[in-house]
């Protein structure tokens, strides 16, 4: 089978490389081939150009992988054309129909929710995240599958650490008490999800933390010190490694209910201990004193970091589950089985 897959950016971008670009290998074994497409531009008329030219060589292909949207910004802008030459799927990982944040104002004036329903309706077969982006599209499509967002274990070797919070050194000494290391906490994330982790400020400053923070964004907005590190493909792992707890925090609203919780998986598969928002699918992931801890206010979160920082060995309880539920639910060969089958099925008209 060879399939076009259309991504909204390249392999450096999130969500690119979760949903396509690792999967790629792995459906090989399924006998599955194909092609990618970024968006590489953020002018208009280039990616207007760009996808009428995968629209014209769409018949060389079996099925047609959508990932979020042809154009960034304006589903169904194109892909009711598309849908008339080849079999879609769509691979819906946002909340999209929701208001567009930020960006292009021409793409943000653009969006409509009806144009996410009218891409959700001419697909084949449409792949959803979490439970609760499947919810939304089956409204306008009866064939959905959930496919959660994995993770390649090959790239997070178990343990990729053993060490928890307190054994990490510090030299800082307060009051004749060793006080707790920068990387005892630690975040990753973007630069739009940076805003996140702001309430937090005040729990950092009642543990006497200084969090560790890889991102891509300014953190002189969160309005507390950090340990920064610039986020980079190349250095993810390493500087992953250096966190001793990490935390995923999350307000509860409809575009974070449909969120992914990639940073949390990443968390899981390197045995780092959990602390998260109880909001959308982390609810499915975490077990809640089990596999990681859920926090829904400021009391919780400081009690349930508070208790980490102080019990190395349910750091390593907790870390050890949580790699255990990457490896099965969320590992890449089975999540790229998943996307076979759906693959599969389109092509062989059984969706």
């Amino acid at each position: 089978m060879n399939v076009l897959f259309l991504t909204q950016g390249p392999e450096t971008s999130p969500s690119p490389r979760y949903r396509v670009y690792q999967l790629l290998p792995e459906l090989k074994k399924h006998g599955i081939t194909g092609v990618v497409s970024p968006v590489t531009s953020r002018r208009v008329g280039d990616i207007l150009r760009q996808r009428r030219a995968d629209i014209a060589r769409a018949r060389e292909f079996d099925v047609v992988f959508v990932q979020k949207g042809i154009t960034p910004g304006i589903a169904a802008l194109f892909e009711e054309r598309l849908a008339a030459v080849r079999p879609v799927v769509f691979d819906l990982d946002d909340a999209i129909w929701l208001p567009r944040r930020g960006g292009n104002p021409v793409l943000r004036w653009l969006h409509r929710e009806s144009t996410v329903q009218r891409a959700l309706r001419c697909a084949s077969a449409v792949i959803a995240g979490s439970p609760f982006l499947a919810d939304y599209a089956r409204q306008f499509n009866p064939q959905v599958t959930v496919v959660p967002s994995a993770i390649d274990l090959a790239r997070y070797p178990f343990p990729h650490r053993s060490r928890g919070p307190a054994t990490i050194q510090s030299n800082s000494i307060e009051g004749g008490r060793p006080q707790p290391p920068t990387g005892a906490i630690g975040w990753i994330g973007s630069r739009t999800t940076l805003p996140y982790l702001a309430p937090l400020g005040p729990v950092f400053q009642q543990l006497g933390i200084t969090p560790l923070v890889i991102a891509s964004g300014n953190p002189a907005k969160l309005g507390f010190a950090v340990d920064f590190r610039q986020w980079r493909l190349e250095t993810e792992l390493a500087d992953l490694a250096q966190i001793g707890i990490g935390v995923a925090p999350l307000t509860d609203s409809p575009w974070e209910r449909g969120k992914c919780a990639v940073k949390l998986l990443q968390y899981l598969a390197c045995g780092i201990p959990v602390v998260a928002s109880p909001v959308g699918v982390h609810t499915d992931i975490v077990q809640d004193g089990v596999n990681g801890f859920l926090a829904r206010d400021e009391s919780e979160w400081t009690e349930k970091l508070r208790q980490l920082l102080n019990d190395p060995a349910l750091c390593h309880r907790l870390g050890a589950a949580g790699r255990r539920t990457v490896e099965e639910k969320y590992s890449l060969d089975k999540i790229a089985s998943k996307v076979a089958g759906v693959l599969h099925d389109v092509v062989k008209g059984k969706l």
